[in-house]
């Protein structure tokens, strides 16, 4: 017999971290039908709310006869499937079970509260699960929802959190009760770059466990092998918490890892790098293997003037961006109000704003201007959306409607033209919200299930045109 204590998961109400209690469920083991191992299995329903699903692949190797880990995956938008298929590979590799709610996203607390709750009764109900082992990870608002429900579940012996594109579940700040250990994901051009950055320092200031990584791209989830450099990261900080058994060719194998990724960034003049390797040298090993030689680099490596150098040339950047936002900020800011007097000569600034802010990160003569212009720019196009979809949901559709047409001008990104087909849809345009799909799908919009499944666009679904726009999606195979 299993059963499941009253849990207490966290979720974001109104800036706040409040507790929801868990309803105390029990169950015995094998009364429901098997999850086939090895598949991706894109729907489970949770037997308690038909409501809820999750996305779900277990190990080909997976029997209920042992306890394995689990990672649990929150997207932004409630695609559940994306992270699973992204990272199922790794899981098979390392025996990991993985599960991303369909349900959980931005801009609805209660959905991500009762997601994070379903997800967690009906998988511990189903499946044979290492409570010492249970981990939390998700990209963009998924990030705050999965740090959400690590810190807010003080009985739930949550292991780590891998954040994507994000930080901590509502702020810069660490909370009081984070002392389990963070990797944190980021692109080179993401915007909330700095946001990471900053928790980096830190956490490395208050010596708390991180490790974090930047690789090349924009905002979205990381690259598989990221991911699973963060899963080699929890699985090693489980060997030193004792919560599973030490692997000394895993050990040793992950110490060499670090020593290379040292000297290659010593080598190359990345004092930063540097000290990502040599932190994890001290602080991920310690109890493990000898690290007095990589204290005391450590030690020195903080006091040179190449890594001071470093940090304020970051630091600098982070300013920059916050500069080049705060010109643009404001302006973005004024559609929310209803007090335009001019309503179109502000869409026209903030065109020629956003697309000379576009053009500065195209035409930038280094690196560094480059990626600082291109954040900026990312950072207010995102920033507009998301108003754009808080105005959406307080039913503000004229006000939605013209942030996603200023967003979709400056960019050829199809998620503007989707949304622009939900709200003309919610003001009873369906003419208007199919041409807005079309245009979506040329753009690159090619799932009909993200057609289908999109509630908002329920009203057009006996449209015979919209039939003919999924039979077309459908005939691709997507």
């Amino acid at each position: 017999m299993r059963s499941l204590l009253g849990l207490r998961i966290a979720s974001i109400v109104g800036g706040v971290l409040c507790l929801a209690v868990l309803p105390v469920a029990s169950q015995t083991a094998g009364v429901h039908a098997p999850l086939a191992p090895g598949q991706l299995l894109e729907a489970v329903v949770c037997e308690a709310d038909a409501t809820q699903s999750y996305a779900l692949y277990l190990p080909s190797s997976y029997t209920p006869a042992r306890s394995w880990p689990i990672v649990y995956f929150f997207d932004p938008g409630g695609r559940g499937y994306r992270p699973v298929e992204l990272y199922k590979d790794i899981a098979e590799k390392y025996g990991f079970v993985i599960a991303g709610s369909n349900n959980s996203r931005n801009f609805s607390p209660s959905d991500s509260s009762n997601s994070m709750s379903a997800i967690w009764q009906d998988t511990h109900l189903r499946l044979a699960l290492d409570e010492r082992r249970t981990y939390t990870s998700g990209f963009s608002g998924g990030a705050r929802v999965a740090g959400s429900m690590a810190l807010g579940c003080s009985q739930c012996l949550i292991g780590g959190v891998i954040a994507h594109g994000a930080g901590y579940p509502n702020s810069s700040k660490s909370p009081a009760r984070d002392k389990m250990p963070y990797f944190l994901a980021v692109g080179d051009q993401d915007f909330n770059w700095g946001e990471v950055i900053g928790i980096r320092r830190q956490r490395e200031e208050q010596g708390l466990p991180y490790r974090v990584r930047v690789f090349s791209g924009p905002h979205q989830w990381a690259p598989a092998a990221v991911m699973e450099d963060a899963l080699e990261w929890v699985i090693l900080k489980g060997m030193q918490a004792r919560s599973q058994p030490a692997d000394a060719a895993f050990i040793d194998r992950f110490f060499l890892k670090m020593q290379a990724e040292a000297e290659d960034a010593g080598k190359r003049g990345d004092a930063i790098t540097e000290l990502s390797a040599y932190r994890s040298l001290v602080s991920d090993f310690g109890g493990l293997k000898d690290v007095a030689e990589y204290e005391r680099k450590l030690a020195a490596l903080k006091r040179s003037a190449d890594l001071k150098t470093a940090l304020k040339k970051e630091q600098e950047q982070i300013a920059e961006q916050d500069s080049l936002e705060a010109e643009i900020r404001p302006k973005l800011q004024v559609f929310a109000t209803g007090s335009l007097e001019d309503p179109f000569a502000l869409h026209r600034q903030l065109l020629q704003d956003l697309r000379q802010l576009k053009d500065e990160a195209t035409r930038a003569k280094s690196e560094v201007k480059h990626l600082v212009a291109m954040r900026a720019f990312r950072g207010m196009w995102a920033e507009g959306i998301e108003t754009g979809q808080q105005e959406f949901l307080a039913r503000h559709f004229d006000t939605a409607e013209e942030y996603f047409q200023l967003m979709s001008s400056v960019s050829e990104d199809p998620w503007p033209l989707l949304l622009l087909a939900e709200t003309r849809t919610a003001q009873g345009n369906k003419k208007q919200a199919i041409k807005d799909l079309r245009e979506a799908i040329r753009r690159g919009l090619k799932s009909a299930e993200t057609i289908e499944k999109d509630s908002n666009l329920r009203a057009l679904s006996s449209d015979p045109e919209f039939q003919k726009i999924l039979r077309e999606l459908h005939a691709t195979g997507k």
